[in-house]
């Protein structure tokens, strides 16, 4: 057994493998193996490019994915051929600071934490230096920070996580495959199983902003999917803690709300006028009366314009820092 699994995906990544080779290599950790899951549908060469690297570094492993399953699946196959106490969903187009991995395993060793999880600073940049900032860890329970995370004051992102791996064989955890917002689906269902959580609101990893994301180039798919997500996720949680239904009933209205305003404007109001969306709103969102119902119903127009307006000036904006504080 290795300390840590990194398992990243791989499709038409072949202008940053060796960026993300690089990223791994100036880790301040050493016991990890690193398995490239690479999809046969690559048209630009990754596939070649990482069975080069892999012949050059005893530490990686390429394995070849077959299929629609998509991020979730590869993801999926890595955890299945890990053999890390930790596993580390890395995304090939970010870059993890050099005490990443240091940091985030004496945390999850210090506090036995099934999931610990960092704050993370966005940029296009990938030189953008790391904040210098402390790294004031928090420890909580799965129910604890599943509130949390209805609230958004902790990342709904897989690649910001160590996770023993031991913890979600054992719960049978794994991603959707095929779709959009599996991140959203598995961190819920994971912190719904989880005994300890830690997390360290220093940023220790950065996100980079890419054009050519599904972020931003299926936008209409990546709204469908998480709207999608959420309604599971109610259904879900339906039937389970009653204290905990209560607050994501109200937030995963609010969620699905605002998930359509990532769809272009058509596909937005089709969503926001839709019956379903008008049955949910009253359902979640009339008692007491939220903002977002009243100026949902009287002007859904402006509504998706403020939002864009919000997303493109503060949400993405350059360097920001994931900004909610963690509440206990």
């Amino acid at each position: 057994m290795v300390g840590v699994s990194v398992i990243i995906p791989a499709y038409n990544e072949s202008g940053t493998l060796r960026r993300i080779s690089r990223f791994l290599e100036e880790q301040e950790f050493g016991d990890m193996e690193v398995i490239f899951v690479v999809d046969d549908r690559s048209t630009d060469g990754t596939p070649e490019l990482v069975e080069e690297m892999a012949q050059v570094s005893g530490k990686l492993r390429a394995i070849l994915q077959k299929g629609p399953g998509g991020l979730g699946g590869a993801r999926n196959i890595g955890l299945d051929a890990a053999a890390g106490k930790y596993v580390w969903f890395l995304d090939a187009d970010d870059r993890p600071y050099p005490d990443f991995l240091r940091t985030m395993y004496s945390l999850a060793e210090e506090h036995d934490a099934e999931i610990t999880q960092c704050n993370f600073i966005r940029s296009s940049d990938p030189e953008t230096k790391e904040p210098d900032t402390e790294c004031d860890a928090l420890v909580a329970s799965g129910k604890e920070a599943l509130t949390e995370r209805a609230y958004e004051r902790v990342p709904v992102t897989a690649w910001s996580m160590l996770i023993r791996r031991d913890f979600l064989l054992n719960n049978g955890l794994r991603f959707s495959e095929g779709g959009y917002a599996e991140d959203v689906d598995f961190i819920y269902r994971a912190f719904e199983k989880c005994r300890r959580y830690c997390y360290c609101g220093k940023p220790m990893y950065l996100y980079l902003e890419n054009e050519n994301s599904v972020c931003f180039t299926k936008q209409n798919k990546r709204g469908q999917g998480e709207i999608s997500t959420y309604d599971s996720l109610y259904e879900h949680f339906r039937n389970g803690d009653p204290e905990f239904y209560k607050v994501f009933r109200r937030r995963s209205a609010l969620m699905r709300v605002r998930s359509a305003s990532h769809m272009d404007y058509r596909n937005f109001i089709s969503y926001i006028k839709s019956q379903e969306c008008r049955d949910m709103m009253r359902a979640e969102l009339s008692d007491p009366l939220t903002p977002e119902h009243v100026w949902l119903r009287v002007s859904p127009t402006s509504y998706y314009i403020v939002i864009k307006i919000f997303l493109k000036f503060i949400y993405y904006r350059e360097k920001r820092i994931f900004g909610r504080r963690f509440r206990r």
